[in-house]
């Protein structure tokens, strides 16, 4: 009989592993998880809960197909995903949107979480909303941030980029009703982006570090003559509804 326990016990432990995805997060990993349902917490930086957060989930296996939940007042979620036959894995983001000086600006949310997991098993993913920073756990520095770019042209027959120095003034609030602070970026040893800026509206002005003169700054594609300072918001960088906001300037001798 002992030779036939064991065979049961081992046929057992094979059947358990081989139900095991591996990489997929299951139930033992998070006690909260319930089956088809994603639940979590959208929270800002200092812990106060984010209302109207949209969460995503998306299939890896189907295209296009997604299950969507919104956030309460208390920044909580809860949302079905279809648990039928074959409905294999998902993955989960989010977004906020502000009304910021008459635009919608969707932003990004920061996830601790980014594993696939299993419809049937469910997740509990939490987010932060947050101006600056990864936009994921998983982001190296390759990754484009959660802040908005600045790229910086420069006419090169009247000004050395590398002396270049930029300042943001803010003008008002931030995207978030958050008062943001001013911002001196000398362009030395840099490329020609300024990356990872609060979102907001800025007052932009530049001078040479070097002669310690006062440039001029014009937003690219204005064609408005070059002043000492432009105020400008960033906008969308791909396309409607994205969350990558750039704003293009030209420096050039006064």
């Amino acid at each position: 009989m002992k030779p036939l326990k064991h065979f049961l016990f081992a046929l057992a432990l094979l059947t358990t592993a081989a139900c095991t995805k591996p990489g997929i997060d299951g139930p033992d990993s998070n006690g909260n998880s319930q089956e088809g349902i994603v639940k979590g917490r959208v929270v800002d930086e200092q812990g106060k809960p984010v209302a109207n957060a949209v969460i995503v989930a998306s299939s890896t296996d189907f295209y296009n197909k997604t299950s969507t939940g919104y956030t309460d007042v208390n920044g909580n979620y809860s949302f079905k995903l279809p648990t039928g036959i074959a409905e294999g894995s998902y993955t989960v983001d989010g977004t906020v949107t502000y009304k910021y000086h008459n635009k919608n600006y969707k932003m990004a949310l920061y996830q601790e979480d980014t594993r696939v997991f299993s419809a049937y098993e469910g997740a509990v993913r939490n987010f932060k909303f947050r101006l600056t920073g990864k936009r994921t756990i998983d982001d190296d520095a390759t990754s484009r941030p959660l802040g908005a770019r600045l790229e910086v042209h420069h006419q090169v027959d009247h000004v050395v980029l590398e002396n270049v120095e930029i300042t943001l003034d803010p003008v008002g609030p931030l995207v978030d009703g958050s008062i943001g602070t001013k911002i001196v970026v000398p362009m030395a040893d840099r490329s020609y982006y300024i990356e990872d800026i609060p979102l907001g509206m800025y007052k932009i002005t530049a001078r040479d570090r070097v002669s310690r003169q006062a440039l001029g700054v014009t937003v690219l594609g204005s064609l408005k003559k070059h002043e000492p300072s432009v105020t400008s918001l960033f906008e969308s960088e791909r396309f409607e509804g994205s969350t990558f906001y750039e704003l293009g300037i030209e420096v050039d001798t006064l």
